[in-house]
C-alpha cells in the first residue's frame, strides 16, 4: 500500500474531473474470494454455477477502497452510494486490473463529496464490471 506521506491530499486542485486513479492489479483467486466471503458471511456455493466458481459481484463493489486510498490521502471516507453494472461473470482465478477516474467533486450541507468510476477489466481486456462510487471525503466542521 502506498505511504500517506507520498500521496497528494484530495482537493479540488488534485482531483479535477478526469483525473485518473492509481490502477492496481489483482487476482481473484480462491483465497482472495474466500477471505471476502468470510467477511460477508456468504458461502462459495452461492456463486457456483454449473460447477464453475464465480467471483462474487460484491468484490467489485469493494474494489473502490484501495483504488481511491492509494491515489489520495484524506481522513474521512464515508460511503454514500455505489451504482454497479456487472458485464461478465468472471471465474475464480481471474486476473484483473482495477482502474478509474474522478467524475467530480461537490459540496452539500458543508460536507465534501467525490464521485469516481471504478472499472474492473480482465487481463485479457474484457470489462468485468463498472461502478460509479460516491463518498464523503471531508466532513463539515462539528460544533
Amino acid at each position: 500500500m502506498a505511504e500517506h506521506a507520498t500521496l497528494p491530499p484530495l482537493t479540488e486542485e488534485t482531483a479535477r474531473p478526469g483525473t485518473p486513479l492509481n490502477a492496481y492489479e489483482v487476482t481473484f483467486d480462491a483465497p482472495f474470494v474466500q477471505a471476502f466471503l468470510d467477511k460477508t458471511g456468504e458461502r462459495a456455493e452461492t456463486y457456483t454455477v454449473d460447477g464453475r466458481a464465480l467471483v462474487p459481484p460484491g468484490i467489485y463493489l469493494a474494489a473502490y477502497g484501495r483504488l481511491i486510498h492509494e491515489t489520495f490521502h484524506y481522513t474521512a471516507g464515508v460511503h454514500v452510494s455505489s451504482d454497479m453494472k456487472v458485464h461478465v461473470a468472471a471465474p475464480v482465478g481471474t486476473k484483473a486490473t482495477v482502474s478509474g477516474e474522478v467524475v467530480g467533486l461537490s459540496e452539500r450541507n458543508g460536507d465534501r463529496y467525490i464521485t469516481f468510476t471504478v472499472n474492473v477489466t480482465s487481463s485479457g481486456g474484457e470489462r468485468l464490471a463498472e461502478v460509479e462510487h460516491v463518498s464523503i471525503y471531508a466532513l463539515r466542521p462539528r460544533r
